[in-house]
């Protein structure tokens, strides 16, 4: 690998990196200066995946091997995007995350699907997704409809409103943007922070259900360690409580 010299670099070059390198460091200081205890919390939740890709890599290991490392990825990345200051970047690396998961789900029982989609076919063009329109194929399955059985809210219903907002972020609607009309660089936005913690913890929330009820045989096999993991990062008690109902969960006292 070539040494770095920073006297080689073009004078554009070396302004944006000293640049970037300036502001990321003092956004990175000034976030975990005063969220330090948050951020902790937050990677914490990152490592479930570890756990993910341990219990589905031995059935569906080629397409755990290849999404879930993904999926870490854009939780860990959000993170770092959000500690630079970073917001749109860290919101819109949390709506990939929420896609990827989806495709997990449905890859792990069409290979050939999953065979085309690797070499780049299209043969989705009737709808954006691979899965088909909407979300009606996870609605179609047993564990997702079990989940939402009694519930006021469909759990699909909630994504797709969850994930319009996220939408807002990858097409750069008003109130989005990165810029300021008195700045370009990037700096720490408590408002901003707060909204995206919000947002990282409401995808961890989906992701996880979705693995648990897409998966749920390999979940229901997990130890009662393992399960209390990850019931844990998804925090939200209706729907930890409907896991434990509708998966017959036998995991002793309060997550």
């Amino acid at each position: 690998m070539a040494e770095f010299n920073l006297t080689r670099l073009k004078p554009l070059t070396k302004s944006m990196f000293e640049g970037q390198q300036k502001w990321s460091d003092r956004n990175w200081k000034e976030t975990v200066s005063r969220h330090y205890l948050v951020i902790e919390k937050l990677v914490e939740k990152t490592q479930v995946f570890a756990l993910w890709k341990r219990r589905l890599g031995i059935k569906y290991h080629e397409v755990a091997k290849e999404l879930i490392p993904e999926i870490f990825m854009d939780a860990y990345m959000s993170i770092d995007f959000a500690c630079m200051g970073l917001y749109k970047q860290a919101n819109i690396c949390l709506r990939a995350q929420l896609e990827t998961t989806l495709r997990l789900v449905y890859f792990s029982t069409h290979r050939v699907e999953f065979k085309w989609w690797q070499s780049g076919s299209e043969w989705y063009l009737g709808d954006k997704d691979v899965w088909g329109k909407g979300y009606i194929y996870f609605k179609l399955l047993k564990e997702f409809k079990e989940f939402d059985v009694a519930r006021s809210d469909e759990l699909f219903s909630e994504i797709r409103t969850f994930y319009k907002l996220l939408s807002h972020y990858v097409h750069s609607s008003m109130g989005s943007f990165q810029t300021k009309p008195n700045r370009i660089s990037p700096k720490y936005e408590p408002d901003e922070f707060v909204k995206w913690k919000s947002n990282f913890n409401d995808v961890q929330k989906f992701v996880n259900v979705i693995l648990a009820l897409g998966f749920a045989e390999t979940f229901k096999a997990s130890d009662i360690s393992t399960q209390r993991k990850i019931l844990k990062v998804i925090e939200n008690n209706d729907y930890k409580d409907r896991l434990r109902r509708s998966l017959n969960l036998r995991i002793p006292g309060r997550i």
